[in-house]
């Protein structure tokens, strides 16, 4: 069964491979150009010293050279990435199966038709999982350098430095392989997947995310001589780099996430996602089992 999988789906292993190779030469490229411009700037020196209160200058250069194309660029092309991977190689699973037809002589073989759907889904989702954890490394190798002026919390980071990005591939593989199996055609599978991975993004992003844990309260004393930077990315009200504020109007009742709360925000939004794609697959399975031959 585990050869039959990796026959099935072997283009999708090499399209991925290749995903990868091309997403490590970008990054490699310009990975290394931004640091050798932190280097010459001296920028690891001053930010660990003064937060970037003596080289404004220097991470003004540096922003200007890679802001925009890392930070806004990047970010826009991998938005989709993780929902797409996921749906194109769920849907594959049982939509293609049955828009062909093969699924009546694949259920009728010695291996119970549940067996043959538990292998194929362990398979493709160990790859996907490994392709995923191979993606994270390269960005978080590629960002680095930023990472220094902004942190981890900001939004840019935060969907592909952690365990998240893979966590959002295996929610959309999750949802098309039960959309597959419920509409019995691949393309309109993967389109339907798409929707709903969306929406639970932007819900967990937007109104779950900042609350994972307690947020702390400060109170902003700043009076304008607080150093700010438009990319270095230190709260004057908190002094801490990579700070996320929940509620940034200052004064007393403002509340803040710690930056040093990133693996466990990972670790919660990651298990959620987790979650709702065993749930996702678990129905599918139940489904399976339960059709009629």
């Amino acid at each position: 069964m585990i050869w039959v999988s990796w026959r099935q789906h072997r283009s999708q292993a090499i399209t991925g491979l290749g995903l990868l190779c091309a997403l490590a030469v970008y990054a490699i490229v310009l990975g290394l150009q931004m640091r050798t411009s932190f280097s010459q700037h001296n920028l690891g020196t001053c930010l660990a010293q003064s937060l970037g209160r003596g080289c404004e200058n220097s991470v003004v250069t540096f922003d200007n050279r890679f802001g925009s194309l890392v930070n806004i660029g990047f970010w826009s092309v991998l938005l989709l990435l993780p929902g797409l991977i996921g749906a194109v190689v769920g849907a594959s699973v049982l939509g293609r199966e049955m828009e062909m037809g093969t699924w009546r002589l694949a259920w009728s073989q010695t291996v119970p038709r549940t067996r043959w759907l538990v292998i194929q889904l362990a398979v493709v989702g160990g790859g996907l999982i490994v392709l995923g954890a191979a993606m994270t490394l390269v960005v978080t190798w590629y960002r680095a350098p930023m990472d220094q002026l902004t942190g981890h919390f900001v939004q840019n980071a935060y969907d592909y430095e952690g365990l998240v990005f893979t966590a959002y591939i295996l929610f959309a593989f999750g949802l098309a392989v039960l959309f597959g199996q419920l509409m019995g055609r691949t393309i309109p599978a993967m389109l339907a997947a798409l929707v709903p991975w969306v929406a639970v993004r932007l819900i967990v992003e937007f109104l779950f995310r900042p609350h994972f844990m307690a947020p702390l309260p400060y109170t902003d004393h700043c009076t304008g001589q607080c150093f700010g930077n438009a990319i270095v990315d230190v709260p004057p009200a908190t002094g801490h780099l990579g700070d996320l504020l929940v509620r940034a109007s200052g004064g007393i009742g403002s509340t803040y996430q710690p930056a040093d709360r990133f693996w466990a925000f990972q670790s919660i939004e990651a298990g959620i996602f987790v979650a709702l794609t065993l749930l996702a697959l678990s129905a599918t399975v139940w489904l399976v089992h339960r059709r009629a031959t």
